[in-house]
């Protein structure tokens, strides 16, 4: 994006914050502006007391110091010095103290906005539908979140304040030098100013070229990274850790020039500027020295020309230096704001909302859907009832629509046509949250955080809040409690990252154990058992046949065995419900189950 064809910086910084932060923003700018008086006056004191030291005398000539010497009752010359001298000291030491103070209270607003955009963007992400996270790779979000928030806050929010408080003070201190000599005020403000605009000029285009390779390169090493650790298992079998590496490497190699070079441009003008400071001190001297003054007049104007010059030079340089910051980090500012513009705060729904009931059945009625991008339906039409309290299966080869018609259910996705009713209630997108605490959910692959196994049965459940009763229980009916009894903390034993401590049959259970924590009144297991041997399988299928009767249970079949004694099952092929019934009256009546089934005694059915 070329920089004329941005949005207003300040507006769109503004568009960032909330109004409250806004006004806090507000209150800097006065405090900014009282540290630029309070520098003003530390450096200005300084030149009083140097022309009392030059020449004691002045104490009884300059009407000021006269009223001041007599004010503070003084009755030696060198017992006035000494509290001008002490005054400086007082002076500076105040002024650094007010500086201090803007420089803490803008770092503690800069970082707090940071902390407030970080959690909106992650809540914006979290607010969409799952479709969205199917089509985005998460390695761009945690960028966005981790990256661009950072960049657009540190980069360009505190150069921002920075710039206004430096200036403020560089326009204090020219002020000052513009009062006791002008000639020499324009000069430094020529030579000094003109060189630092002269370089900023030089670079901002090559400057926002790096801002937008930073921003590609590092949403290329996240990328890269997130997929070598997500599959580090097949990349160790394989052996391809050699080239996972070596497609780390060109972007980091990017990413890290463009910092450096960025680094070498912020960094430049300082050591040319404190060559003409320094070649600006010996001209004051000589333009004092040609004027015919003599040391006690050189002296004074040559201490308030080195106390601003040492103030002045690094106001400039932050100035510079906040400047070359923003048009840097412009590029991840820009697409921070194009995410929280597209992607609002608010959560999805009510998590808090009272449970959906489920009082007589589930039904599907013509359920058409097909995936983004998709030409062909996924479930075509689909209807079929499932009674509360009943068992019901759901068969059928890979891509047949199973999981499909569970995502659907679980409110996932949206049929294009159709409706899915709660009794008599349509399933909407409103009513989705309160559905989903009615809904346990076993998924075919079960995500272990590396926390304990407590915490991952009650996955989300803060710690302080966690049911150990229920947590045991849950456990148990997934037949995982004898294996945590034998764990080293039991079940405060912390399992490690995607559970890879446990085995599948492990992780599974857990994964069992999560949905039964809520004493859900809808069970859905997703090939739940397909990972389990058959003894375990047989110890968790006793367990749903406790359940059978006291809850609605929806499996997903990876074995014809798995769903024998359901009260129903339905047999899918290519997104249609083909047929349904007992397993016995398929077995007898159904062509196609009789097929599938013949095919199941030698190869177990795939998931969909």
């Amino acid at each position: 994006m070329e920089p004329d064809s941005r949005p207003n910086l300040l507006r769109q910084m503004a568009g960032l914050l909330s109004r409250r932060e806004r006004r806090i923003a507000a209150g800097l700018l006065v405090i900014m502006v009282a540290q630029a008086g309070f520098e003003l006056v530390g450096i200005a004191s300084v030149l009083p007391f140097m022309s009392v030291a030059a020449d004691p005398g002045i104490i009884h000539r300059n009407a000021w110091l006269a009223r001041a010497y007599e004010w503070g009752g003084f009755t030696t010359d060198t017992g006035f010095l000494t509290a001008l001298g002490l005054a400086v000291i007082a002076a500076l030491a105040l002024s650094n103290g007010v500086s201090a103070f803007t420089s803490w209270a803008a770092l503690r607003f800069v970082w707090g906005t940071h902390h407030r955009l970080a959690n909106r963007l992650l809540r914006g992400y979290l607010a969409q539908p799952y479709a969205f996270f199917t089509q985005r790779n998460t390695a761009n979000l945690h960028n966005s979140i981790l990256y661009e928030v950072n960049a657009s806050v540190g980069g360009v929010l505190l150069p921002m304040l920075n710039f206004v408080a430096r200036s403020l003070v560089t326009i204090a201190i020219l002020g000052l030098i513009v009062a006791v000599n002008p000639v020499l005020a324009v000069a430094v403000v020529f030579v000094l100013g003109g060189a630092y605009a002269g370089v900023y000029l030089g670079v901002q285009r090559q400057q926002s070229r790096l801002g937008r390779t930073l921003v590609a390169a590092n949403k290329e090493r996240y990328k890269v990274t997130a997929e070598t650790f997500g599959g580090i298992k097949d990349v160790k079998v394989l052996q391809r850790e050699d080239a996972f590496a070596a497609r780390f490497e060109a972007p980091s190699l990017r990413y890290t020039r463009a910092i450096a070079v960025n680094g070498v441009i912020s960094a430049l003008p300082r050591y040319l500027l404190e060559t003409l400071a320094f070649g600006g001190i010996v001209a004051i001297v000589l333009y004092y020295l040609q004027a015919g003054s003599n040391a006690a007049q050189v002296l004074p104007a040559l201490s308030l020309y080195a106390v601003a010059g040492y103030r002045l030079m690094p106001a400039l340089q932050h100035v510079f230096s906040a400047l070359a910051s923003i048009r840097f980090n412009r590029a991840a500012l820009d697409d921070l704001t194009a995410d929280l513009r597209q992607f609002p705060a608010a959560l999805a729904g009510d998590t808090d909302a009272s449970p959906l009931a489920l009082r007589a059945e589930i039904r599907f009625e013509a359920v058409y859907f097909r995936y983004p991008g998709a030409a062909g339906w996924a479930l075509e039409g689909a209807s079929l009832s499932i009674p509360r309290n009943q068992t019901i299966g759901l068969v059928g080869g890979s891509g047949s629509g199973k999981t499909t018609l569970v995502d659907l259910l679980l409110g996932l996705y949206e049929p294009e046509q159709g409706r899915i009713l709660i009794d008599d209630v349509p399933l909407s997108a409103d009513l989705v949250p309160a559905w989903r605490r009615q809904v346990g959910y076993v998924p075919q692959q079960i995500f272990l955080s590396d926390d304990t196994v407590a915490a991952n049965i009650a996955f989300g459940v803060p710690a302080r809040e966690i049911d150990a009763a229920r947590v045991e229980q849950a456990a148990r009916i997934a037949q995982l409690h004898d294996f945590v009894q034998q764990l080293p903390s039991g079940y405060e034993t912390v399992i490690g990252e995607r559970g890879v401590r446990l085995s599948g049959g492990q992780r599974q259970r857990i994964g069992i154990a999560r949905a039964l924590y809520r004493d859900p009144a809808v069970l859905i297991m997703d090939e739940a058992t397909s990972s389990l041997d058959g003894a375990t399988e047989e110890d968790v299928m006793q367990a749903i046949r406790i359940l059978a009767g006291k809850k609605t249970v929806i499996l997903i079949a990876h074995r014809l065995t798995t769903v024998e004694e359901c009260d129903r099952v339905y047999l899918l092929d290519a997104g249609r419900i083909v047929d349904h019934g007992t397993l016995q009256e398929l077995a007898a009546e159904s062509a196609a189950f009789r097929a599938m089934a013949g095919l199941e005694t030698a190869v177990p059915l795939e998931s969909s």
